[in-house]
């Protein structure tokens, strides 16, 4: 027989047998010593009684013995014969063997022959009295009488291997539901995410995951949806990179291709410094391109105890060689343990956003340090970023001027590689648009790096 593989049928068929095994175990136990002591207890009262009630028939007068077999027929459902009487009245009848599938007539025949000292016969007959049913019969020699003692078969109760039997059936059918019920509820979010992850491995995009049910499955859950919309983010990132990579690179090769053709005549200076130009810009793309498709394992960078005071001011130094309107006072000491070079690629993206798109407004650079988080905040006054735009800004090769040209503002990979370095180190990056104030336009891009964070490598 084929081992089932389900994890479903595995865990369903495992949990059945060992709590049927138990149970069945357990029935024996309960039948050994519960049931079959006060068995042989009621079979030994019954005994008691039967041939108490026998020899006190004996020693009565005839006129008084109706009356005593009538009350021990109300009160005790015992009826009392003489055999001699019966052989003159009813004739000699053989009465059928009784049948001892029924523990309790073994331990009730144990006990008249332990109380008589002679060996006793159980029969069974249907009475012919007013109490209806099959009676169970045996003889006493009592001095010279023979008594012939019987008692009503139902009132001996259930048959106990049979009652076993019906327990041991209906806990079957019961642990059968509930075991499948049960494993049924924690086995199908696994299936759902099996099934998923073939999906997902096939390229398939597929829905989120519901996040119910217990708190393992639904961490689960959670981290297979995230894991989801990383991959699906990969994916369509490389899609963008690879559409946007042969868009940018066709016109500088179409400029070089037509300045070649210019040139084959003429030895024209403008038009190899077009070219340089044109390959330089080729180069910047292809070196943001691959930087933003880096590796995982190669973007990480080790931590290290940094100034933030310092180096912001050394980034803002190197920049106000150019860009003069950059408003930076450094704040009390803050120290934090991050990679210093992740942090400055991130800052000076951010800083150089500003001031491409600052309209040549003062540019602010404002740190405030806590307990729990530090937060870097870099605010220009230019004409703000479109509510519509602002979900789409950290995509690669976003702009929001659609003219591709360089020269008006960048590859659209600068916020693209802020966003990912801030997944990768588990920063922060959030927008604030100022567009819909009245008192000023601009934006302000605030990075957000907690005191407390642990970095998995």
């Amino acid at each position: 027989m084929r081992e089932p593989r389900s994890l479903y049928v595995r865990t369903s068929f495992t949990i059945f047998i060992s709590l049927f095994i138990f149970l069945a175990f357990a029935a024996v136990i309960v039948f050994q010593n519960l049931m079959q002591p006060i068995a042989r207890q009621a079979a030994g009262d019954m005994a008691a009684l039967m041939v108490l009630s026998a020899q006190t028939w004996v020693e009565l007068s005839p006129e008084v013995r109706p009356r005593f077999e009538l009350e021990l027929k109300n009160y005790h459902h015992i009826l009392i014969k003489d055999y001699h009487h019966i052989l003159t009245t009813e004739g000699e009848k053989k009465l059928q063997p009784a049948d001892f599938s029924q523990p309790f007539l073994h331990f009730l025949k144990q006990a008249l022959e332990e109380r008589l000292e002679q060996a006793i016969e159980l029969s069974a007959e249907e009475s012919a009295e007013d109490i209806n049913g099959l009676f169970i019969w045996f003889d006493i020699a009592i001095s010279n009488h023979i008594i012939r003692v019987g008692y009503p078969y139902q009132h001996i109760g259930l048959n106990p291997p049979k009652v076993i039997f019906i327990l041991l059936l209906g806990a079957a059918v019961l642990i059968f539901l509930t075991s499948s019920l049960l494993v049924r509820r924690l086995t199908k979010p696994l299936e759902n995410l099996s099934r998923a992850t073939l999906q997902m491995g096939r390229g398939t995009k597929i829905p989120p995951l519901k996040e119910t049910g217990a708190k393992e499955l639904t961490l689960l859950a959670r981290s297979f949806n995230q894991m989801n919309h990383r991959v699906q983010q990969l994916l369509d990132n490389r899609n963008t990179l690879l559409a946007g990579i042969s868009h940018d690179l066709r016109t500088p090769i179409s400029r070089i291709h037509l300045a070649l053709e210019l040139m084959e005549n003429n030895n024209n200076e403008e038009l190899l410094q077009g070219i340089r130009y044109d390959l330089d810009e080729m180069n910047h793309l292809i070196g943001q391109t691959l930087e933003l498709a880096i590796s995982r394992e190669k973007a990480l960078d080790k931590l290290k105890k940094v100034d933030l005071n310092e180096l912001i001011s050394l980034e803002v130094q190197k920049f106000k060689q150019e860009y003069e309107l950059i408003q930076w006072r450094p704040a009390k000491s803050c120290n934090a343990l991050i990679s210093q070079t992740a942090f400055q690629r991130i800052f000076q993206n951010l800083l150089q956003n500003a001031i491409n798109y600052g309209e040549n407004s003062p540019i602010k650079v404002h740190l405030e340090s806590t307990s729990e988080q530090i937060k870097i905040c870099i605010s220009d006054q230019g004409p703000g970023i479109p509510k519509e735009s602002q979900s789409k800004i950290f995509q690669p090769f976003f702009r929001l001027e659609a003219s591709r040209n360089i020269s008006t503002g960048g590859s659209g990979l600068g916020l693209a590689i802020v966003s990912q370095l801030c997944e990768i180190y588990g920063w922060t990056i959030q927008l604030n648009s100022n567009e819909n104030s009245h008192e000023k336009k601009g934006c302000t891009f605030c990075l957000t790096i907690k005191q407390d964070q642990s970095y998995q490598y």
